[in-house]
């Protein structure tokens, strides 16, 4: 298993095994178009808490021989009980530290990121200096000119003249010779783990932003460079525009995007551009993407990699295959970003991009059968298909009644190892068809080694689409054997009964139980006092004092 460590300075900070270098919090944030950063805790008796110096401590997480993070920390902050918390940004940052002075460039896009490294690496120490790797952004004709009167920051230049311009992600890799920075205009690496629902997706939240919405848009290109009569060549105000080759307008629109949401104009200006049919190229194409609202999704997951498994983590700048049909979510998408709590897997998130993605319609109408109605809401459509012909009778019922339907269906579905008995009771009103529909339902599963209740409740107001509609709640009982077990669905928290122990398990793994009298667990956070004895001999007291030592006190019988 690879183990987890962090190091200052080149020196050990901590180890997962060494009590003594032990920390409370180890949260990664990486983010595909940003600095990722690192929030780390640690208590107010670890040995190093001044070896970790702001702007100049350098901060290295390593995962095995991976690096995970290298930085440094901003800042250095305290709690209540004295823990001490910094918040690092990414090596990438060094970048903001120096200034790029006046240039006139020419050249390909590759030698121009050369140029603002080459800058840079002359004004910072050697801890802080980057190599130029892949540069797989391209331009249309190979050559750019770009100038600047102004000293501008080394990630200011970067982003206003290339990834603003011209697209495409940094990425910073670390390598045994130094840092490598990349300048892509895609991440072609898959990550080894799928995400599924059912499997090891706990949550999900998705997202759409249409406030940078746009249906029409005015394209703008380079400078008009005019000539004298003394062959001087002197730039104007004046903009390449797309008059000259789109029908005399001097913009691009979108009618089917204008009926939905009417006109709304932006414009946008590209530097490099001096033919107005290229011009005209890029106005559509950045067009269909300015109509789409940007949809993004946060996915709360059980990363395998922290499970013991051997397979690699799932990393911001890599594409993951996600697959759950209740959200209407099934392809391979970026992940934007990632936070993982290292000390805390159970908790990680991933972020993917999901542009021009519609969820699965969940808008739920009257008449509508079976079949159809678990598609869209639990998306089991294979697991009802024998229930729908058992169902007939019930549902021509339900056909018939005009004001209210009342509809009580049991539903069993038989295979080689389960039989599957569900009782459903559901009210809708015609009059309220448009504001709510609540669904109960019980389901038993029975097989040759266990029993499981499922207790569902389905809130569903049908409003646009079961993304911003819908609560789902679902919880269980199971008896297997002399075990009972008490748990929810998709929550990584569970508790069995046995005729030998309370026991209680995080991810499936055994984090505390009550046996024999004794309670065993694995970690255990006493806000305030610890007391042991009893009240017949006495108690021992361990309190915690402001100054951060601890007392023992005895406190006598009562």
């Amino acid at each position: 298993m690879r183990l987890f460590r962090i190091y200052v300075d080149g020196n050990l900070f901590y180890h997962p095994q060494l009590s003594s270098l032990a920390v409370t919090k180890a949260q990664v944030q990486e983010d595909a178009e940003s600095i990722d950063s690192l929030t780390l805790s640690a208590p107010f008796n670890h040995p190093y808490l001044v070896g970790i110096k702001p702007m100049s401590s350098v901060v290295v997480c390593k995962r095995g021989e991976d690096t995970v993070f290298e930085g440094r920390a901003l800042d250095n902050g305290t709690d209540f009980y004295n823990t001490h918390t910094w918040t690092c940004e990414s090596a990438l940052a060094y970048l903001k530290d120096t200034i790029q002075p006046p240039y006139d460039y020419s050249g390909t896009l590759k030698g121009l990121l050369e140029y603002f490294i080459s800058e840079h690496n002359k004004a910072v120490e050697d801890k802080k200096k980057f190599m130029v790797g892949n540069v797989t952004v391209t331009d249309d004709n190979d050559y750019v000119h770009y100038s600047s009167t102004d000293y501008s920051v080394t990630m200011d230049a970067i982003r206003q003249k290339l990834i603003n311009t011209h697209g495409g992600y940094l990425r910073l890799r670390y390598t045994a010779d130094g840092k490598v920075l990349d300048y892509l205009a895609d991440f072609s690496e898959t990550s080894l783990q799928t995400v599924g629902f059912g499997k090891n997706l706990t949550d999900v939240k998705i997202n759409t932003d249409h406030t940078e919405r746009a249906t029409v848009l005015i394209p703008l290109g380079a400078k008009i460079r005019e000539t004298d009569d003394e062959g001087n060549e002197t730039e104007t105000d004046r903009r390449i525009d797309i008059t000259s080759v789109n029908d005399g307008k001097n913009y691009v629109v979108d009618e089917t995007a204008v009926k939905e949401i009417g006109w709304i104009w932006k414009t946008e200006i590209w530097e490099d551009v001096n033919l107005p049919s290229n011009l005209l190229r890029k106005a559509k194409q950045r067009l269909s993407e300015l109509t789409k609202g940007i949809t993004s999704m946060e996915l709360t997951i059980v990363d395998e990699s922290a499970t013991g498994a051997d397979i690699p983590d799932i990393h911001a700048r890599q594409y993951v295959e996600c697959k759950s049909s209740p959200h209407g979510i099934n392809g391979r998408y970026l992940v934007l970003s990632k936070t993982k709590d290292y000390l805390n897997p159970s908790g990680n998130t991933i972020t993917i991009g999901a542009s021009g993605v519609t969820l699965t319609s969940a808008s739920v109408k009257q008449g509508q059968n079976i079949s159809a109605l678990e598609e869209d809401i639990l998306g089991q459509e294979s697991k009802i298909s024998t229930a729908v012909k058992d169902a007939s009778t019930a549902l021509d019922a339900t056909h018939s009644l005009k004001e209210n339907i009342h509809e009580c269906y049991s539903e069993i579905s038989k295979t080689a190892e389960d039989i599957n008995l569900s009782v459903r009771e559901e009210y809708i009103s015609r009059s309220e068809l448009e504001m709510i529909q609540q669904d109960f339902e019980t389901s038993i599963t029975q097989n040759s080694t266990e029993i499981r209740f499922d207790f569902t409740q389905v809130t569903d107001e049908i409003k646009g689409t079961v993304a911003d509609n819908q609560s789902l709640l679902e919880e269980y009982i199971r008896f297997k054997g002399a075990l009972i077990e008490l748990g929810r669905v998709g929550n990584a928290f569970t508790a069995e009964l046995s005729g030998e122990s309370l026991a209680f398990k995080e991810n499936g793994q055994k984090i505390a139980y009550i046996s024999n009298q004794s309670l065993v667990i694995t970690n255990a956070e006493i806000r305030n006092k610890l007391s042991l004895g009893n009240e017949s001999r006495g108690w021992f007291d361990f309190i915690p004092r402001a100054n951060g030592n601890l007392s023992i006190k005895w406190r006598g019988s009562v």
